[in-house]
């Protein structure tokens, strides 16, 4: 990425600490590696002592901000990320389904999206220590400028459609939908990205981006369980290995089935 990083351990452990990924200084937390749980990012083998030392220190590379380095870029999705826009997408007219009309969603969001508070702090952090952030979407454009009107006052920070906000629908390719964030997260030079799907952290990877996981408020992991640790709502099956039981064990040791991090947010909604 072409940046000068300084090492500063008391800076390092306050930023990971405050985007979810303190638990790397937290060997007690972290029972994936006692298990022998084999979790790669990138063929790293966290398993090993001295390979998950390089590994944290990879990690402060790409997390680590303030002494030299200059400022981050940093990605959020939106649903289940930043809105919970679950009653948006329940309530779309029978008419606008399949497919579905994003024409018709991307100026529902004043109606019917809540922002997801944690998130919106976590934003709030990034923009008060100089850090760029962009939104990238899974939805399509249509309408756009609705969206982007919507997050400019919640968020209190200018958003511009094809600026820093971004719609990338997914590709059918032979019936099965593929996720094509990676394409925008790799121009942008991203460092970060905070997303709640399974599709989010693949896009990432594929990217060269270190991916954070957003967990779902529990309203749509019952509402959505495709995309979301397989599909913990169809049980134990070679397609779907984890159950909704599973999904503790991953909170607890903050980290995912992809070696993603996990942000462990607690959010009440309505």
């Amino acid at each position: 990425m072409g940046r000068q990083l300084v090492f500063d351990p008391q800076i390092d452990r306050r930023v990971l600490r405050e985007t979810g990924l303190d638990y790397l200084f937290n060997d007690s937390k972290n029972k994936h590696l006692e298990l022998k749980y084999h979790l790669t990012i990138r063929g790293i083998n966290m398993i090993n002592k001295r390979l998950r030392t390089l590994y944290i220190l990879i990690i402060i590379k790409l997390t680590i901000v303030f002494a030299n380095s200059g400022a981050l870029n940093i990605g959020f999705d939106i649903d289940d990320t930043i809105l919970f826009s679950r009653d948006v997408f329940l309530n779309i007219p029978k008419d606008k389904r399949d497919p579905i009309d994003y024409g018709w969603v991307n100026k529902q969001d004043r109606k019917a999206s809540i922002y997801i508070t944690p998130s919106v702090k976590l934003i709030n952090y990034f923009k008060a220590n100089g850090h760029n952030l962009f939104f990238i979407t899974a939805r399509s454009g249509e309408n756009g400028k609705h969206l982007a009107k919507f997050l400019s006052k919640g968020l209190e920070m200018k958003i511009v459609k094809d600026k820093n906000l971004f719609f990338c629908p997914s590709e059918t390719l032979k019936g099965f939908k593929h996720t094509t964030k990676h394409r925008v997260m790799k121009s942008l030079e991203l460092d970060l990205y905070y997303g709640d799907s399974d599709s989010d952290i693949v896009a990432a990877l594929k990217a060269d981006v270190h991916p954070v996981r957003i967990v779902r408020h529990q309203k749509s992991i019952n509402q959505y369980g495709a995309n979301y640790f397989g599909n913990t709502l169809d049980g134990d099956s070679h397609k779907n290995p984890f159950k909704i039981d599973d999904l503790n064990v991953f909170y607890s040791n903050s980290i995912g089935i992809f070696g993603e991090s996990i942000y462990p947010i607690k959010w009440e909604s309505p």
